[in-house]
């Protein structure tokens, strides 16, 4: 087996942090490795996070290895100060967890006496010697070699993971002076203050949960700022949420202190869904500036408005004008058209599709205007589902032979039994 150390390690001893760099080489073949002590009296234990990549750099394979460690006060050579062996620690995606001194508590001697230096093997499954992993790193330096970027597998060679840092003054700022970013704890009037002169100021991401999660009492849980793009910009894969919207009642405003307008736009369709998870009759509703319904879209498709409902036509003399609905306090669907008398008779057939989108057992009416030179007069005989009959004659009881226009107005298909019915409407405050 060929493995190399790839992140430092981060030892903690009481109020004593010794960080360990990293960057050793590997040694091919096996190494003549320090004797294991004899368990000594109750001493120390440390935290040993690590990671085990291969020479291509990418982390070996899943399972079970064996560890030794030892303590030494020369960077080669000598008599181990302390030393043990650990098996069988997991090993997943190259990362591990070892506690050094589980198994031979470390006496604090060997870390009080002068320069320690932590040699470390390794054998992976299924090999019959240990690996060493060259060379001794001294606690309390860190490594000549160059840290990878995290997304490669590596850390910067600095930790202070389990601690908690605490003040009362000022805060914590922490940044890069080549690309002038930089990061404040606490941040202005937030948790995190991010600020970034080339990209994004704060930058969240998950591979399966939350990317960016804020939360506040009384002011913004997360607050975005751009003068040239996006003060935030949220995306998920395939079709799931970008933005997640808590709590009972989910807003999305505009700068209250301002006359700012809010925008919602897009490149494709833009769909708005009333009830995400099926369960209520839902409504969407249009308020006005004191909080009352203005207009509201139900479920199933119901418009209803205080104010009149117009088409805005272009005149070519006038400018833009209105045109405004006829309302009725019943349900109705019309139909226009026109027909002839023979021999002072006319019955007309429904067109197919519109009786479809009636109920023409339900009573429904028919009015008819003759279209003639001299006068006539029209009556409508009968009434039945699939039409109606027209018959008509001249003012001297002669059969009329003319034509007529007529015009249907039946119940629309289930709303036969709707009149001025009540609705639920949100008054303001």
């Amino acid at each position: 087996m060929s493995t190399k150390r790839v992140l430092p390690f981060v030892l903690v001893i009481s109020a004593v942090i010794l960080v360990v760099g990293v960057g050793p080489q590997i040694i091919g073949g096996a190494q003549a490795l320090p004797p294991i002590q004899e368990p000594a009296p109750p001493g120390l234990t440390i935290p040993y996070p690590g990671r085990l990549d291969d020479e291509s750099g990418q982390p070996v394979a899943d399972g079970d290895y064996d560890f030794t460690f030892a303590l030494y006060d020369a960077p080669t050579g000598g008599e181990p100060l302390w030393s043990e062996a650990q098996k069988n620690v997991a090993v997943q995606n190259g990362a591990f967890n070892a506690l050094m001194g589980s198994v031979n508590n470390i006496p604090i001697k060997a870390l009080t006496g002068g320069k320690t230096w932590l040699a470390v093997a390794v054998r992976g499954p299924g090999e019959t010697e240990f690996t060493a992993l060259t060379p001794r790193q001294q606690l309390g330096t860190a490594s000549p070699a160059s840290p990878t970027a995290p997304g490669n597998g590596g850390s910067c060679p600095h930790s202070h993971w389990g601690e908690t840092w605490e003040g009362d003054t000022d805060c914590l700022t922490l940044r890069n002076t080549s690309t002038g970013n930089e990061a404040i704890l606490p941040g202005w009037l937030a948790g995190v203050y991010g600020y970034s002169e080339t990209w994004g100021g704060v930058h969240g991401q998950s591979t399966n949960n939350i990317g960016v999660y804020g939360q506040s009492t009384n002011a913004s849980g997360v607050d975005g700022h751009s003068t040239n793009g996006y003060g935030g910009f949220f995306h998920s894969g395939a079709d799931n949420l970008d933005l997640g919207l808590g709590g009972d009642v989910g807003r999305i405003n505009a700068a209250e202190n301002g006359n700012s307008q809010l925008y919602l736009s897009s490149n494709a369709d833009m769909i708005l869904k009333l009830d995400n998870d099926g369960g209520e009759n839902n409504v969407l509703r249009v308020k006005d500036s004191g909080g009352s319904d203005a207009c509201t879209i139900s479920e199933g498709g119901e418009l209803n408005c205080t104010g009149a409902k117009n088409a805005v036509v272009e005149t070519e003399n006038y400018g833009w004008r209105k045109l405004h609905a006829v309302e009725s306090p019943e349900v109705w669907f019309e139909d226009f058209g026109s027909a002839s008398l023979v021999d002072g008779e006319a019955t007309v057939a429904f067109e197919s599709i519109f009786a479809e989108t009636v109920n023409l057992e339900e009573d429904y009416h028919v009015f008819v205007t003759p279209l003639s030179q001299e006068p006539v007069l029209l009556f409508v005989t009968a009434k039945n589902d699939t039409g109606f009959t027209v018959q008509g004659v001249t003012l001297d009881g002669e059969p009329a032979e003319c034509s007529f226009d007529y015009r249907v107005t039946a119940k629309r298909l289930g709303y036969e039994d709707v009149r001025m019915e009540e609705t639920i409407w949100q008054e303001g405050e």
